[in-house]
């Protein structure tokens, strides 16, 4: 792979391809005409051509016999600029060919190795909400619970007692409840994706009332599924396919007889672990808004005490993956013998476990540039220690130094 720090790209398949993966990403490319600069979107892709769709202002080039037109952009870190055969215009819609080379303005930041798959590397979503630990006093709780909080501030915390001590609270709310801690088997529930992403309150006060799953609720502390639809809407799930999860989620209530439901999560180091679920399933009974205001309590609680013992469970196995290249800003990888179909979107947060000989490095980074054809994602590092970024650093010297000596 030519490294384009360095010299420029002239192969030709190269080129539609990174065409390709900006008209895929939607990401914007600036045009240069004589004495002017438009910026545009790759809405075509042929293997002679792409078209540009262009701002409605954009002046009428079509009898201006051009010839080159100047292209500019930014691909996986590095600024790229070529210019193109000018092919035709019609409206917004400017048609161009593929130039013969792409050439590089700025220079990466840092040193990148090819290591081609092998070595092992596994992902799992890191969520950052909203919501999370909370300072309380004993003069925030109802009395009913001042028990429970001094057993709480206690510097020798049996965390098993606190989770006990509070099952009972919440057994008092309601026979129908349960502590659910997250493992490889629930993790990716809807319910597990809402609670984790958005830390907040789900409630649903009556089950028998579609409206009640959707409804707008005035509170930036409680929310119903439309949470999920909207945020799904927004990474480009069908309408009709949340439609229909909707419905499974409603059928499956109505299955358990549920009248009303709550989930209140729970949290360690600042991403949930688990939720409080209470249900009731007398039609005429509803969870009411003072319940909820008790379950939040225990559930804060409850977090309190998981961060002071610094109880942190093993929440799934991720998801395999291989490295492809890898630089102190950042790496490549290539997901790898997954059962799921793997939809990461552009911005997710995730946690990476880079497997380094015997080595284990843990490192974070947000999903800078996805290809889904090939399952790939670049990712660029965020919150480096200053141990692995050392790591890093001393596993992409040797690597140069192998790739020098070989050639």
């Amino acid at each position: 792979m030519a490294n384009i720090s360095e010299k420029k790209i002239s192969n030709p398949e190269r080129i539609r391809r990174i065409i390709g993966i900006l008209r895929l990403d939607g990401r914007e490319i600036e045009v240069h005409f004589p004495n002017y600069i438009e910026a545009g979107k790759i809405t075509e892709n042929t293997k002679e051509s792409f078209t540009v769709k262009l701002p409605p202002s954009i002046l009428d080039f079509e009898n201006e016999n051009l010839e080159w037109v100047y292209v500019n952009f930014v691909f996986s870190g590095v600024e790229l600029f070529s210019k193109c055969p000018f092919i035709k215009q019609e409206r917004i819609y400017l048609t161009l060919g593929y130039p013969e080379s792409l050439e590089s303005r700025t220079k990466r930041r840092y040193p990148r190795v090819k290591i081609g798959g092998k070595l092992d590397a596994k992902l799992q979503y890191l969520f950052y909400p909203d919501s999370g630990i909370k300072e309380i006093s004993s003069k925030d709780l109802p009395i009913k619970y001042s028990k429970l909080y001094w057993e709480v501030q206690r510097e020798n915390i049996d965390i098993r007692r606190i989770f006990l001590l509070i099952g009972r609270e919440v057994k008092k709310i309601s026979e129908f409840s349960e502590i659910i801690l997250y493992n490889k088997e629930n993790i990716n529930s809807i319910d597990s994706y809402i609670m984790r992403k958005s830390g907040k309150t789900l409630f649903i006060e009556n089950c028998r009332d579609i409206k009640s799953y959707t409804r707008l609720i005035p509170s930036d502390k409680i929310i119903n599924y439309s949470y999920y639809i909207n945020d799904k809407r927004l990474e480009g799930t069908p309408q009709q396919e949340l439609i229909e999860e909707l419905k499974n989620i409603i059928r499956d209530d109505l299955g358990k007889n549920y009248s009303s439901k709550v989930l209140v999560p729970f949290f360690s180091k600042g991403q949930v672990i688990g939720h409080i679920k209470v249900y009731r399933k007398n039609p005429i009974e509803h969870i009411t808004y003072d319940e909820i205001n008790n379950l939040m309590v225990l559930s804060n609680l409850l977090t309190i005490a998981i961060n002071k013992v610094g109880f942190v469970p093993k929440i799934d196995e991720g998801i395999l993956t291989k490295l492809i290249d890898i630089s102190e800003g950042g790496l490549l990888l290539k997901v790898v013998n997954h059962e799921k179909d793997i939809q990461l979107p552009e911005g997710t947060r995730l946690e990476i476990k880079l497997y380094l000989g015997e080595k284990e490095l843990p490192l974070v980074g947000d999903i800078l540039r996805k290809d889904d054809e090939n399952r790939s994602y670049a990712i660029r590092f965020e919150e480096l220690s200053p141990e692995v970024r050392e790591e890093i650093k001393k596993f992409i010297e040797e690597n140069i130094d192998k790739e020098k000596k070989s050639n």
